[in-house]
């Protein structure tokens, strides 16, 4: 028996063969979730997202930059908190006999402090056998000055809008004969306006 096929016929087979076959090649989808952190707050600054959680990496150091007591590594490391949309108090009528304060800033570093030098932060993991031994980490401000933990840094002045506080640290070895070991440490900071 042969097939008769006419022009409508192929035409329909033609048009199915190019439309998808039913549920086969549907659509499908995919997700996932977005978790949104943060806070409101009535303080005069807000910190920057990008200032929440700093991370410095130190680098390596030699064993041999730590052997005496006192010694420290030659270069700082570099880092900054940001504080954004800052409003500060309108000094323009400030006169002698009433003066306005400015808004200034203060910065508290708050950790673990070393054994040797309770100003510096102690570091290792935990005092495990990979710990260097007789290191720390000494924390500076943008002048240059020892920032103590637990101790405020020195005020500054605040500017309307953004402001970047700026501050540095130092593999230090308050009692020399450093060991080789991980030296990673973990400060948290609170800002403090006035």
């Amino acid at each position: 028996m042969k097939a008769k096929f006419n022009t409508k016929t192929l035409l329909a087979l033609s048009i199915a063969a190019l439309l998808p076959a039913g549920s086969a090649l549907a659509a499908t989808t995919s997700g996932g979730t977005v978790n949104f952190s943060g806070k409101v707050v009535t303080s005069a600054c807000a910190i920057s997202a990008g200032s929440a959680n700093i991370d410095v990496d130190m680098g390596e150091v030699r064993t041999a930059t730590l052997a005496a007591a006192g010694s420290e590594a030659s270069t700082a490391k570099a880092f900054s908190i940001v504080l954004e949309e800052c409003e500060i108090a309108d000094t323009s009528a400030s006169t002698e006999e009433n003066p306005i304060a400015a808004t200034t800033v203060a910065v508290t570093f708050t950790g673990t402090p070393d054994s040797a030098d309770a100003n510096s932060l102690a570091v290792g993991s935990n005092g495990s056998a990979t710990s260097a031994q007789h290191v720390a980490i000494r924390l500076y401000d943008e002048q240059g000055n020892v920032v103590k933990l637990g101790e405020s840094a020195a005020a500054v002045p605040l500017r309307t809008g953004s402001n970047t506080l700026n501050f540095s640290a130092k593999y230090y070895s308050p009692e020399g004969n450093a060991t080789a070991g991980d030296a990673s440490a973990v400060a948290t900071y609170t800002v403090t306006y006035s």
